[in-house]
């Protein structure tokens, strides 16, 4: 829960830290928006920071991430479904929902602002309506709230509210835990992390700046705190700022990069290959994360890597992220029609991006059940397309940021009876490279073993890594 506090104000009108957030939110909904985009330019624009950009941010991540909590208390408070709501009204009571439930705010305060808000963006007489709901959450306490939930018979609809996940993905992430060799009881762990607000994770990229020098100067032009990531050598953890203000992220020496990340692209840069390891390929580029840091690797190797990328937008971000690196050459196409041989090929596939939801809050909102199809097609033709772009000798490493099965383990185990493949020990190879003990546990396939971190586990996104390599 977020601890901000706020005095009573004797002044009218809306504070500019909720009328950000407010904005920030309609646009998330109405605009398929994404808040990590949308918010930092309006913070900006609005001159918000310190104690006020704070409060802005966390209503609107923390609004996004509670949404199915707040969902559930709406549901309670008004006789009116929520999606016949206009979604200025569903914005303001979401928004003043998570103030009552979730935030130190006198509830005074809350209803107070909300009312105001909703006099200014909303039709005449929309704000009698706020107020009621507003005062009916307000009628009782956050801890009434949760134990009303705790009552909910139904054990995926339960965890469903408390946690604030859809039922399809809490189902899926039981099954990968226990798919994956861990506990299924860690279940409410991992639900309850991916509520947390996660560290912000640089990654110092090799031979063009040392880790020590990207810390020291995220201190000085960031005020903030910084320290070496746990296992990869190239993280430098922050606890707060806007990274983009940093010389280094903006030229390209450094990137915004989760350390699981960081920890499954070296350890495929550094497994060894048979043959003369001079062309790499990044068979789905965008934005650019892994290619920095693998093209980094690659030019101390004199090795070159093509960037490939669908998207001409994402290819854009991956030239621009890259620019620093003379070895990587971009290009827009389909990983399906790739064209030349590699000796070594990371494919990093579209996929759920269950692993990433504490990062981006309103992407559990938007993905579906039916959604996992096409995407698993999708990710056998890439897995086929980039064998058969691989050289003899060399080694493709097939990178998810999802743990669901029919994603990871399922696409790996269906390559199994390949005569002209060999699964290496992903599991050794992340312990090589890693700057300290890491639990993992691996899986076996075939004669190697396939691994998946875990963000309530390792503090990372859910990364998954298969490395597999082309013996004929």
């Amino acid at each position: 829960m977020s601890d901000f506090r706020r005095d009573k104000r004797s002044s009218r009108g809306v504070e500019e830290s909720r009328r950000v957030a407010y904005e920030a939110l309609l646009a998330v909904e109405t605009k398929d928006a994404y808040a990590n985009l949308v918010l930092p330019p309006m913070l900006t624009k609005a001159r918000l920071q310190g104690r006020d950009a704070g409060l802005a941010t966390e209503l609107v991540y923390g609004t996004l991430r509670y949404r199915g909590r707040i969902d559930w208390v709406l549901s309670k408070c008004t006789n009116r479904p929520l999606e016949n709501l206009d979604p200025e009204v569903r914005a303001i009571l979401r928004m003043t929902a998570h103030q009552i439930l979730h935030m130190r705010i006198p509830d005074h305060a809350s209803v107070a602002q909300a009312v105001e808000l909703a006099k200014q963006v909303t039709s005449r007489g929309t704000e009698k309506f706020v107020n009621g709901v507003a005062r009916s959450i307000a009628d009782h306490t956050p801890s009434w709230w949760e134990g009303q939930m705790q009552k909910i018979e139904d054990d995926a609809e339960r965890l469903s509210v408390i946690y604030s996940h859809p039922q399809w993905i809490i189902r899926a992430l039981a099954a990968a835990l226990q798919a994956h060799g861990r506990d299924p009881r860690e279940l409410e762990d991992l639900l309850a992390v991916d509520n947390s607000n996660p560290d912000v994770t640089l990654c110092a990229r090799p031979g063009l700046i040392l880790p020590i020098d990207l810390a020291e100067d995220a201190e000085y032009y960031l005020k903030t705190s910084a320290r070496p990531g746990d296992f990869s050598e190239w993280a430098v953890v922050i606890s707060g700022g806007d990274p983009g203000r940093l010389k280094e992220i903006r030229d390209g020496r450094a990137a915004v990069q989760d350390e699981g990340s960081q920890l499954v692209a070296t350890a495929f840069a550094e497994t060894d290959v048979e043959g003369p390891d001079r062309e790499w390929l990044d068979m789905c580029a965008g934005p650019g994360g892994k290619a920095g840091l693998v093209g980094s690797i690659a030019r101390a190797r004199e090795a070159h890597l093509l960037a490939n990328e669908v998207t001409p937008h994402r290819a854009q971000l991956v030239e621009q992220t890259t620019r620093q690196l003379d070895n990587v050459t971009v290009q827009v196409g389909d990983g399906r029609d790739i064209e030349g041989k590699f000796d070594r090929i990371i494919l990093d596939a579209p996929c759920t991006g269950l692993g990433a939801l504490r990062r981006r809050a309103e992407s559990r909102w938007r993905k579906s059940v039916t959604d996992l199809p096409s995407l698993v097609k999708l990710q056998s033709e890439l897995i086929d397309s980039a064998l058969e772009a691989l050289n003899v000798g060399g080694v493709l490493a097939y990178i998810t940021c999802s743990p669901h099965k029919q994603e990871t383990i399922d696409q790996m185990q269906r390559i199994t009876s390949r005569t002209d493949i060999e699964f290496l020990s992903s599991a050794e190879a992340v312990d090589q490279v890693s700057m300290s003990a890491i639990d993992l546990k691996p899986v076996k396939m075939g004669d190697g073993d396939v691994i998946q971190l875990w963000p309530h586990v390792h503090g990372t996104d859910a990364m998954f890594l298969a490395l597999v390599k082309k013996v004929k």
